[in-house]
């Protein structure tokens, strides 16, 4: 025989059963959301061992405070340089975590990531990483270059016909955008498109004329298009490129 609920036991539950909607009710309506943006460029040229710092700011734009999970990976390193984040004045290496607590509508300026480099020339490319731990789903990154030696800035031999391409970085968040540099030998026309991992056309970023030289094009990618890796196409005169690039 199956028991009945008395109304007693009903009478005891409506409170716990009030109070879990209640909490969910609120979650729901708390709002969570952040900005996560980079205070300067994110590419830097320094010395040899020279530092690169990075600032950023953290804006809570939710209505209730929030606490923020960050962490740091090394995209593509040099042997002998050193990358420490700080966050309110605690600083970790890349592959720790850290968190942060910020009031709704209010702004942390503290958090940064500063690159000790050496003699050794190359590029160090890093991504501090932002999750809200009231909305899981909710993440912000951005990608830091950091260069000793030739670099996107500096005029390089050509060793094609027509083009030399590069972006810059081609970890690409929607707040920075990307830098897409190439340089022609001579007059001619270029086309800059965006394909997904699939090889279907996504968006014809740039087409144009252009003389002999060195050219730039800042690329912010579309704010529906997926997060995802994509192949960035050029095409110049005879000449073709394609960049793996990584939308976050």
């Amino acid at each position: 025989m199956t028991n009945k609920p008395t109304p007693g036991r009903l009478w005891f539950l409506m409170p716990v059963l009030s109070i879990s909607l209640l909490l969910l009710a609120g979650r729901a309506l708390a709002g969570y959301g952040f900005t996560f943006a980079p205070r300067g460029d994110t590419v830097q040229h320094v010395d040899p061992s020279g530092t690169g710092v990075f600032l950023f700011t953290l804006t809570n734009t939710g209505t209730a405070s929030d606490i923020y999970r960050f962490d740091c990976r090394l995209l593509d390193s040099v042997p002998g340089w050193v990358v420490v984040y700080c966050v309110h004045g605690r600083c970790e290496e890349p592959g720790a975590t850290a968190y942060d607590t910020v009031l709704a509508g209010a702004s942390d300026t503290t958090p940064d990531v500063t690159v000790y480099t050496t003699t050794t020339q190359g590029e160090e490319v890093v991504c501090l990483r932002v999750r809200s731990m009231g909305d899981s789903a909710t993440a912000e990154s951005v990608a830091v270059h950091t260069i000793v030696g030739s670099g996107i800035d500096e005029d390089a031999r050509l060793d094609a016909p027509e083009a030399r391409f590069r972006v810059a970085p081609t970890l690409v968040s929607r707040q920075t955008g990307a830098l897409v540099v190439f340089s022609t030998r001579e007059q001619t026309r270029f086309r800059v498109t965006l394909y997904d991992a699939a090889g279907r056309l996504v968006q014809t970023i740039a087409c144009n004329a252009v003389s002999a030289g060195r050219h730039r094009i800042r690329w912010q990618p579309e704010r529906g298009l997926p997060d995802g890796v994509y192949l960035l196409h050029l095409s110049a005169g005879d000449e073709s490129a394609v960049t793996k690039v990584i939308v976050e």
